[in-house]
């Protein structure tokens, strides 16, 4: 009692990404994840906090890839002395363009696709990717989205990461914890 376990208030930055996309691991989709040190990066992974508000943000990008996903989602995970960023991209339909400069706002909801199997009965009212925006933001992070493919092509000549993107970058002077 009493006892602050500072195991709990901070992670390995691929640790907090991990836990932030494990309840969507076994959805039946494939989540690749990569580590990219940074030129000039600390040879071990930086210390995070464990905050609610990276890992549920991050959860529900995660989660919004899975969803709209073909069939793979890969969420890159790279940091560097300036910035720490994680970057997830899924293999699906990608956002509309024409809404591309309102991702994040609330009520903002077409992204295109099939209804998710999942949640067949889920319409959904475009909150997830504005409360997630909002949660990281208020840990220091800003958010860029974008697709990763024309939406012109056919399907055949779009490549592997040809559908929606989340950039999350945070300075690394804003986000890494000490190791004391």
């Amino acid at each position: 009692a009493g006892k602050d376990d500072l195991h709990l208030r901070r992670a390995p930055l691929a640790a907090v990404v991990r836990e932030a996309a494990e309840p969507h691991l076994g959805r039946g989709k494939r989540v690749e994840f990569t580590l990219a040190p940074a030129a000039g990066a600390a040879g071990r992974q930086p210390l995070v906090p464990r905050r609610p508000e990276i890992i549920h943000g991050l959860r529900n990008l995660i989660q919004n890839a899975v969803d709209f996903a073909a069939s793979t989602v890969w969420v890159d995970i790279a940091w560097g002395p300036q910035t720490i960023c994680v970057t997830i991209v899924d293999d699906g339909e990608g956002y509309p363009p024409h809404l591309l400069g309102r991702i994040g706002d609330p009520f903002v909801r077409d992204r295109r696709g099939p209804a998710v199997p999942a949640r067949p009965e889920y319409e959904g009212m475009g909150l997830g990717l504005f409360i997630a925006k909002t949660l990281l933001e208020r840990s220091g992070a800003e958010l860029a989205f974008a697709n990763g493919s024309d939406p012109f092509l056919s399907r055949e000549e779009r490549p592997a990461r040809s559908g929606a993107i989340v950039e999350v970058r945070w300075r690394a002077a804003d986000l890494v914890v000490p190791e004391d």
